[in-house]
């Protein structure tokens, strides 16, 4: 089965005797499609452009599936995360005056630990 082809341009950059590879390898196998002229860059490294034929790049059916299932994941977790704020809303009213009386009764030690500046010593401001 053969798949379908289509011109791709590259940028190449490399030693002479690589990127001649290259390009012998593309026409042997008659994906090659253009060339430019190379330009040196120095150290004995050049660049070239060339379009090549590439096979195209097929879509899968399972990037649509992975979509609908992160989708049904996100919806779960708000779901999910919305019961337990429920939960939590209607045990604090069930529990309303427990709960009134323990922040209370936390108010009121650390007012009175607040107002409590007594010091050991009177000069020097250790507790």
């Amino acid at each position: 089965m053969t798949r379908e082809l289509q011109p791709i341009d590259h940028y190449l950059t490399g030693p002479a005797d690589q990127l001649a590879n290259v390009l012998r390898s593309a026409y042997a196998r008659g994906h090659l499609v253009r060339y430019g002229s190379p330009q040196p860059l120095g150290n004995g490294r050049y660049a070239i452009d060339v379009t090549l034929l590439e096979p195209v790049q097929e879509r899968k059916g399972r990037r649509r599936a992975a979509q609908v299932a992160v989708i049904v994941a996100g919806l779960a977790l708000a779901g999910a995360v919305c019961w337990i704020v429920w939960l939590l809303v209607e045990w604090v009213a069930a529990h309303r005056t427990v709960v009134g009386a323990t922040v209370a009764l936390v108010l009121v030690a650390a007012g009175l630990m607040a107002g409590r500046r007594e010091t050991h010593c009177r000069g020097c401001g250790h507790w």
